[in-house]
């Protein structure tokens, strides 16, 4: 259900969690990170105490300074007469108090406490929302180039420990989660990867910029796949179910969703998705790409082995519809018209199976069955002398497909064939002309082969080879 991260599944291992708050986190990139020059608060607090005032003038004469010692001093100055008017003087529910701490913090390239510290002068003074978020943005602006960069150089631990930090300082981004999520991907840490791709999608859920929802609509659907993928389904489905509330019409997702509720049981509400993907039928995906005939062929087996018939014959239909040559389609799509007494449509198509696989008994005889049903006797008749008299019977059993070649391999048994009075046929070669097919029904290459003559239970597999591009499909004739 290319990940997009292709329109087929990648999933992940959770052995992550969430990076205490107590774990210490000094980035001399967060304060090279922060205005060069000394600005006050423009939400427009002010400090209302003596303390606060000094730890705001010491922030600003840290700013100034060029002399790195004084800056260190004057910060470390600042974080302890802050500190003071807070535990000391009761300006514990002073919002100047700590957003001038979270600044400083940031100076010092504290992330963590300057988390903490933010966190409480925003909540004292939420007009500072704004004015707070830009200082984060700043720090995780830096952590986040700095992941990325040592991403690019193959620095995954180092890159881990950057998104972390940026993830602490400003969460209100998909970005560093998704490249944490891609480095446990990479690592092969599947459920590390689900985790941090559903924190990307969480992190995205009320994005504006493009760029952030593209992130936030690509972990969602990778979070989503890497639990199909666990067959943890019920997870699964609520990510997918997540991941389309923001792209509706995703068919692949809505496969993915499908197979989600199937793994989890839900099969009434499977069942229901399935039927509209069938509806669907070649209309492109969010990603460009057409829904697989496998998948089209899988709800049409799903249908089938829950006798929902008709459902079944729908999806086989759509299969048939775009890949005329396609034996394994044909063949459902008769064994269901069977189970449905549609004798017209099954002789129909079982006539179009016997075209493709001459020699097999099953198609002759599914032949034969739906000219029974239709009321054609005499065609009926003809068909099951030309079973009793097939000196073999032949399947595909294999047939593979590669840039430039294809391999067909039969597999014919013997039979014990006779006339219609009952007189025994000896057995005897049959030389067969194999046609290979493009997707339009174009013979790409044509190859002679021999089915040997067998007696009854004696069996040997032909195989056919063909060089070529572009091969899809196949069909024989004697020759």
């Amino acid at each position: 259900m290319n990940a997009q991260i292709a329109s087929t599944f990648i999933l992940l291992s959770l052995s992550a969690t969430a990076v205490s708050a107590q774990q210490p986190a000094l980035n001399d990139r967060v304060a090279a990170a922060m205005p060069s020059k000394y600005e006050g608060a423009s939400c427009g607090i002010k400090p209302n105490h003596f303390k606060v005032s000094s730890g705001a003038s010491y922030l600003k004469t840290s700013i100034e300074t060029e002399v790195p010692e004084n800056k260190a001093r004057s910060l470390g100055n600042g974080e302890r007469v802050l500190l003071e008017a807070i535990k000391q003087n009761g300006q514990d529910k002073n919002p100047a108090a700590w957003y001038y701490l979270g600044r400083i913090y940031l100076r010092q390239g504290d992330l963590y406490h300057a988390d903490s510290a933010l966190s409480r002068a925003q909540a004292l003074a939420p007009d500072c929302a704004k004015d707070i978020s830009g200082y984060r943005r700043a720090a995780w602006g830096a952590l986040l180039n700095a992941g990325s960069k040592f991403e690019q150089e193959k620095n995954s631990d180092s890159a881990l420990a950057m998104f972390r930090q940026a993830g602490v300082i400003y969460p209100g981004s998909p970005r560093v989660y998704y490249g944490m999520a891609t480095i446990m991907n990479d690592k092969g840490q599947t459920d590390s990867a689900a985790y941090y791709f559903g924190q990307a999608a969480s992190a995205g859920e009320n994005a504006t910029d493009t760029i952030d929802v593209q992130i936030r609509d690509r972990s969602a659907f990778n979070q989503a796949a890497l639990l199909l993928n666990a067959k943890k389904y019920d997870e699964a489905a609520a990510a997918f179910e997540r991941y389309l509330k923001w792209n509706p019409k995703d068919v692949e997702a809505k496969r993915g969703l499908a197979g989600a509720y199937r793994g989890a049981g839900k099969v009434e509400q499977a069942q229901a998705l399935e039927k509209e993907l069938v509806a669907a039928g070649g209309a492109p995906s969010a990603a460009g790409a057409p829904p697989a005939s496998q998948d089209l062929m899988a709800i049409g087996v799903n249908f089938y082995n829950e006798k929902k018939y008709p459902d079944a014959a729908a999806a086989f239909e759509k299969v048939v519809a775009s890949e005329p040559y396609n034996r394994d389609a044909l063949s459902n799509l008769s064994n269901t018209y069977l189970a449905m007494k549609n004798g017209a449509k099954l002789a129909e198509t079982a006539a179009k199976l016997v075209a493709i696989e001459p020699l097999s008994e099953n198609a002759l005889k599914l032949l034969g069955e739906g000219y029974k049903q239709a009321g054609k006797v005499d065609q009926a008749v003809k068909t099951a002398e030309q079973v009793l008299a097939l000196p073999a019977d032949v399947k595909a059993s294999n047939f593979v497909v590669s840039a430039g070649d294809a391999t067909l391999t039969l597999s014919a048994s013997g039979r014990a064939a006779q006339t219609p009075s009952g007189k025994a046929i000896p057995p005897a070669p049959v030389a067969i002309v194999v046609e290979f097919l493009n997707a339009a029904g174009g013979v790409v290459a044509t190859e002679e082969a021999q089915v040997p003559a067998l007696k009854s239970g004696a069996s040997q597999e032909i195989p056919v080879a063909a060089k070529g591009s572009g091969i899809t499909a196949w069909r024989y004739r004697r020759k």
